[in-house]
């Protein structure tokens, strides 16, 4: 059991050793068939910067047979992003409180669980500035930066 934690161990610090060398730049480090590989690594706050067109179930793998993966749009688009907010988590929490307090006929917590409950919604429906834009210009110059470490890792 020793060796194998040792092992475990060493295993960890070469890899936190050579995180730079190891990090993915590409999105797609096993040659993945379907869209969620065709996403940047790290992540863009957006998932694609033009929406592809998808024919069948295998979609990027298609668009790599055919050439179209790695090809840069002529030009962006605005994207409508939804804003953060913590009424989700809220939420979560609240309903967690609102369900354990109810099987445990715990009737204050249940009640105050639903009020809060009650009290996100309304607050959440209230508010109309839900979006933000993310400019095409800002879309461009993190494609930009993306095309240059695929560029750099070897893949175009």
């Amino acid at each position: 059991m020793a060796a194998g934690i040792g092992c475990m161990l060493l295993q960890l610090f070469v890899s936190f050793k050579n995180r730079k060398a190891l990090r993915d730049a590409t999105g797609d480090p096993w040659d993945g068939r379907t869209l969620e590989w065709a996403t940047a690594s790290p992540p863009a706050p957006y998932n694609f910067a033009v929406i592809p067109t998808v024919h069948g179930l295998d979609a990027f793998w298609d668009m790599k047979r055919s050439g179209e993966a790695y090809k840069r749009p002529e030009a962006y688009q605005d994207i409508e992003m939804p804003k953060n907010c913590a009424h989700g988590f809220l939420l979560g929490i609240l309903a967690f409180l609102f369900g354990f307090a109810m099987i445990w006929h715990i009737w204050w917590l249940a009640g105050a669980g639903f009020l809060g409950l009650l009290f996100v919604v309304v607050a959440r429906s209230m508010d109309d500035d839900t979006t933000e834009i993310i400019p095409a210009a800002e879309v461009a110059r993190i494609e930009d930066l993306r095309f240059a470490q695929m560029a750099a890792a070897g893949r175009s």
